[in-house]
């Protein structure tokens, strides 16, 4: 997995290139976490590169969201694969979580 972020404003965009598993997944954790803590609270997850997410990479981006909702930020997912949207799908994710199309789409909406 690769990760790498641009500002966009007060937006903090992180692109995900690869897999997302046990193994890589705390990582993601952290950094994002790291992120929030340091004062970032619009965040855009940029899934379009990602072609497969555990439920370790699953359980991350539960617990930003979580964490972002708490310091009153904003967490929008965007760009998803349809087997990775799948995977969203079926754990009720993109009923709790904002999930949009394109990296344009969650730039608009987080405005």
């Amino acid at each position: 997995m690769l990760v790498s972020y641009e500002e966009a404003g007060d937006v903090r965009i992180a692109a995900i290139e690869g897999r997302i598993n046990g193994s890589n997944a705390g990582e993601l954790e952290e950094t994002l976490l790291t992120l929030l803590n340091k004062g970032t609270q619009k965040f855009i997850l940029d899934f379009s590169a990602v072609d497969y997410i555990s439920s370790a990479g699953l359980r991350v981006v539960l617990l930003v969201a979580k964490q972002t909702a708490a310091a009153s930020g904003t967490l929008i997912l965007c760009g998803m694969q349809p087997g990775v949207f799948e995977i969203f799908e079926m754990c009720g994710f993109n009923d709790i979580l904002t999930i949009v199309d394109t990296r344009a789409a969650a730039r608009a909406f987080g405005r």
